[in-house]
């Protein structure tokens, strides 16, 4: 397992299933959602999968809208202002031969599944694989709670599995 993952296992963030299944899906090249509000490691997440993807993929960290347009394996979408993310977000899901890691926070509010049903409306199924991570305070410590796994089929239709160890 990465470092910056097990690291975050070690401190009881996340279980180890947890953290070989995030890096496993980093390296089937998922697109990751990290949801939460920012006192409940949503950050330090991000950039322990930020750092997996880094060391097997070219990766670029997205500032605004031009940034979508350049080639690479995984867009970062981090903490942004003053832009309206959920387009962000969806055309990174447009965003042909690539995926992305986000954030889905109080800041940056915005319907997954709407975002996924305006993109089929507007170029049809997306073949992408989305993991969407939820983060939480359980007790007063920081957890990693669920994993969804949301795929799109042809028809348009989301199917969502949660991951159980």
């Amino acid at each position: 397992m990465n470092n910056f993952l097990k690291k975050m296992v070690d401190q009881g963030f996340m279980t180890e299933g947890q953290g070989n299944y995030i890096e496993e899906s980093i390296m089937r090249k998922d697109c990751l959602i990290i949801s939460g509000h920012r006192g409940w490691g949503i950050l330090p997440l991000m950039a322990a999968a930020g750092a997996v993807a880094k060391g097997s993929f070219k990766i670029k960290q997205v500032k605004g809208f031009e940034d979508l347009k350049e080639e690479t394996d995984y867009f970062l979408i981090a903490d942004l202002a003053d832009i309206d993310y959920a387009k962000l977000i969806a055309d990174a899901i447009k965003a042909p031969n690539s995926s992305f890691i986000g954030l889905k926070d109080p800041d940056h509010p915005y319907s997954i599944l709407k975002i996924l049903g305006d993109v089929y409306k507007a170029d049809g199924p997306t073949a992408k694989v989305l993991q969407v991570l939820e983060c939480a305070k359980i007790n007063d410590e920081k957890k990693l709670s669920k994993i969804t796994q949301i795929t799109m089929n042809e028809n348009g239709k989301l199917a969502k599995v949660d991951f159980k160890e």
